[in-house]
């Protein structure tokens, strides 16, 4: 057996240790260690079923012993920093929101269409870019701006497959 290794983390070349009986793929730096003890908890939680249930059941222990609410203040309060680029990436969040065209319902009951056994199906009208539906067909339609057509049963939207038809 050689008398060196190569660090598996870290990459460096050094001596290996002659008291230890099983191949050794870690130096001894205190991060490589925790690099070698994490990589054996990540094998033993994905392989190992006890392990695993005793990981979960002592998180949940932990969890019941420290509020939400009192880890984020304790967070907060010692990580400033974290504070700091919070509130300023929120009030960029809060200009950009401002200066964003509105983007709502304009009327919610323009045209009514007949009753049938899928509801009721009405028309609104809409501003801006607004999606109603994520599988919605957009179709050039007049100057009228952009319209939104959705199904209505018992006061709930039943059908969210919306035609929408914006206007030049």
């Amino acid at each position: 057996m050689p008398a060196t290794l190569i660090c598996a983390h870290c990459g460096k070349t050094v001596l290996r240790n002659v008291r230890l009986k099983k191949p050794q793929k870690y130096c001894g730096d205190d991060e490589c260690q925790r690099a070698r003890r994490r990589c054996w908890k990540n094998k033993q939680y994905n392989q190992n079923e006890t392990y695993r249930i005793k990981c979960l059941e002592q998180q949940k222990r932990w969890r019941q012993g420290q509020p939400a609410d009192q880890y984020q203040k304790n967070y907060r309060e010692s990580h400033p920093g974290y504070v700091l680029r919070n509130r300023e990436l929120q009030r960029q969040r809060n200009r950009s929101r401002r200066e964003a065209p509105q983007t709502t319902i304009i009327k919610k009951d323009t045209l009514v269409f007949h009753p049938g056994e899928g509801g009721i199906w009405f028309l609104s009208q809409a501003c801006g870019e607004m999606i109603v539906n994520r599988n919605a067909l957009s179709t050039p339609f007049g100057s009228g701006g952009a319209f939104a057509l959705m199904g209505v049963k018992e006061a709930k939207i039943v059908n969210r497959n919306a035609l929408t038809a914006s206007g030049p």
